[in-house]
């Protein structure tokens, strides 16, 4: 009975494509069913051998569902995607496929289907059911479907908030932030205790950097749910942040119990706990979150800041091992690994640890290769850790030992770390003798943290910029580990005094430690309205911490990613200073020139820092030649105010297009002779 009833359909189907015989097929097939005890379906196809006015589309429907019926299912599907073809909108069908692709497990084509049916007949769906399609499709990343489907929700139903919080949820995908905010808002409306739409609010002003707006939103959400792990978590996020150790500690302490499986979370919490000097809860938490997500390398670098102030310079050695194997690229390492090897050179002695380490090396096989050893030791020479380079051309030279030029190399890193260790006793002699002369404490600051020795640079520092005059440094508590500014102050304070307490906006290109900006936003930009505008690649921890302290940080505009990119699109005649300390390679210095002279007002002030500079890495990039260069170019519209280490020169005229000149060589590239003074044009 099976095959005749199939043989029946497929006379059917034969006779609409041939267009004879259509009645007589739909009789016969009328009779068979009946005979089945089908009898809906026998009196619907008897119905259709007597109409005058076939509708083949109907047909088609009709014969899938018979064919669904017996879960034929490819034979179904084919029979209404033929439907489909004479009538792509025919709601039916579209709904009909739907069904059998939720038979078959297929749930995007089903979801696909049934959002098809639902457009051509809205009244289908009640506004529950467009709010479950919408969910549906917004798992499958369809959301301007899903957006479709909220909106049909609220249009049928006002008050429904939960379809008014997917709506925010699916705008905040498509990063259309005012449309989500706009819906949040709405879900608080009518349900002021929603407590994720709190959160949601949260993570949008998160995004524009409203980071106490942020965290209010995010305690808000956790009052009114005590578990939400997720608020829990970015409320930590945010207090660490804004370096609120005390605040952020217990919230961190809750997100971990929350998300015991989340290496952020214990992240956090060992961060926090490491501010607050708490070292051995803070490895456990840093050492979880490790073993968690083992490819994160800011946690070893913590880990390793952990072991190396509880003076456990073997195991510091190791974790920063790990690092250098995982990203050796990476500048921050140097100084921190160099100190932990240069403090076991100190216990053990240079020759036993070199020997020791050549036996139980912490690197992996494909590591201790001597072109690894000497790449690592060029390294740390780069960065002035001359004893942790002598160790590693050590090693390489253990395997290569009649490699002469590497003999030279390693003798010279020996030479250079013993020479330091002389200028570092004869810098502490000297201010003993003489504990007024500032200039001593800054360059013995400097000299220590290049080694490593931050606490002691950073008390030095602070000593010597409070003889210069800048008494808020210490009781803001800045923290400065280098000094490569505070000389340049006397002459900043004589070309820069008409902008004090003035609404003035300054840029500067370049930031590192923030030292020059907390000196303008202490000294120069005292006026309400001033502002300052910072250019940087990333903004250190240091930098956000130490802007913070001088209690004028609103009037800071950060701006992240590459001078170039972002001097380009910012506004002309707009800023009263202009600071350039970027990149010190001559081209770099000569391009930031130029953008930045169309930014600056007439009557205005643009600084280049380290006109004396020498990188002997990069020859015939000296800083002064990209500096002059400019200078060669502009030279009919400024004036030179001040050269010294640092040039001054005030814009005269407005803007016009910049030609580049060929650079001149005012001294042979081999030359020891000094650095050539500018004239005053």
């Amino acid at each position: 009975m099976v095959a005749q009833l199939d043989n029946a359909m497929t006379a059917c189907e034969q006779a609409l494509q041939d267009g004879l015989g259509l009645a007589e097929a739909c009789r016969a097939l009328g009779y068979l069913l009946q005979s089945l005890g089908w009898f809906r379906e026998a009196v619907l196809w008897q119905s259709r051998s007597v109409e005058r006015q076939i509708n083949p589309v109907r047909l088609y429907t009709d014969l899938g569902a018979l064919r669904a019926k017996q879960r034929q299912w490819p034979a179904a599907i084919a029979t209404y995607e033929q439907a489909l073809r004479l009538n792509a909108k025919d709601a039916e069908a579209h709904r009909s496929l739907a069904g059998i692709y939720a038979q078959l497990g297929q749930r995007q084509e089903e979801v696909a289907y049934r959002y098809r049916a639902v457009v051509l007949k809205p009244a289908w769906a009640t506004p529950s059911n467009q709010l479950t399609l919408g969910n549906a499709l917004i798992q499958l990343d369809k959301m301007p479907e899903a957006i479709d489907c909220y909106q049909r929700a609220i249009r049928l139903q006002p008050d429904l908030y939960e379809a008014h919080y997917n709506l925010a949820v699916a705008e905040t995908y498509r990063e259309n932030w005012q449309a989500a905010k706009q819906a949040f808002q709405q879900v608080l409306k009518l349900n002021p205790n929603h407590a994720e739409s709190h959160y949601g609010l949260g993570k949008l002003a998160e995004r524009t950097d409203q980071l106490k707006p942020a965290a209010a939103y995010y305690w808000r959400a956790i009052q009114l749910n005590p578990n939400f792990a997720a608020a829990y978590f970015s409320l930590g996020e945010i207090l660490v942040r804004l370096r609120y150790w005390d605040k952020a500690l217990p919230v961190c302490y809750r997100a971990v119990q929350l998300n015991p499986e989340l290496s952020w979370a214990y992240y956090n919490l060992g961060y926090v706990l490491l501010k607050q000097q708490n070292w051995r809860p803070a490895f456990a938490a840093l050492y979880r979150a490790q073993k968690l997500n083992p490819d994160f390398v800011w946690t070893y670098y913590y880990l390793a800041q952990v072991l190396l102030h509880q003076k456990q310079w073997e195991k510091a050695t190791a974790v920063l091992m790990t690092m250098l194997q995982m990203q050796s690229d990476l500048a921050a390492i140097y100084p921190k690994l160099g100190y932990a090897l240069r403090a076991q050179a100190d216990q053990l002695g240079l020759k036993p640890m070199i020997l020791a380490y050549r036996q139980n090396m912490p690197l992996q096989a494909q590591y201790r290769q001597p072109e690894f050893y000497v790449e690592i030791a060029g390294k740390f020479m780069q960065c002035k850790q001359f004893a942790a380079a002598t160790i590693f051309y050590s090693l390489a030279l253990l395997n290569r030992p009649q490699d002469a030029d590497l003999r030279l190399k390693a003798q010279q890193a020996l030479a250079e770390q013993k020479q330091l260790e002389r200028e570092i006793a004869d810098h502490r002699l000297q201010i003993e003798q003489n504990p007024g002369y500032h200039w001593l404490c800054s360059h013995l600051g400097n000299l220590l943290a290049d080694q490593g020795e931050l606490e002691e640079a950073v008390e030095l520092h602070q000593g010597a910029i409070v003889m210069r005059g800048w008494r808020a440094a210490a009781y803001r508590n800045y923290q400065f580990t280098h000094d490569w500014f505070t000389h340049n102050i006397a002459s900043w304070e004589t070309q820069l005094q008409p902008y004090v307490n003035q609404p003035v906006h300054g840029l500067e290109i370049g930031s590192f430690e923030g030292m020059s900006a907390c000196w303008l936003l202490d000294h120069l930009l005292t006026h309400p309205q001033a502002k300052l505008t910072c250019i940087d690649l990333f903004f250190q921890e240091s930098f956000e911490a130490n802007v913070r302290l001088t209690g004028s940080a609103q009037k800071l505009i950060k701006q992240i990613g590459d001078s170039h990119q972002i001097l380009a699109k910012l506004p002309s005649e707009t800023y009263d200073f202009i600071y350039i300390d970027g990149c010190h390679l001559a081209d770099h210095v000569r391009r930031d020139a130029e953008l930045a002279w169309r930014l600056l007002k007439v009557g205005g002030i643009l600084i280049f820092d380290d006109y004396q500079y020498i990188d002997g890495n990069h020859p015939g990039q000296e800083t002064y030649r990209g500096i002059n260069a400019f200078l060669e170019t502009a030279k009919q519209q400024l004036a030179v105010v001040h050269q010294d280490y640092q040039v001054m020169v005030r814009k005269l005229k407005l803007s016009r297009k910049l030609v580049a000149k060929p650079t001149k060589t005012l001294y042979p590239a081999n030359s020891k002779s000094d650095i050539p003074v500018l004239i005053n044009s």
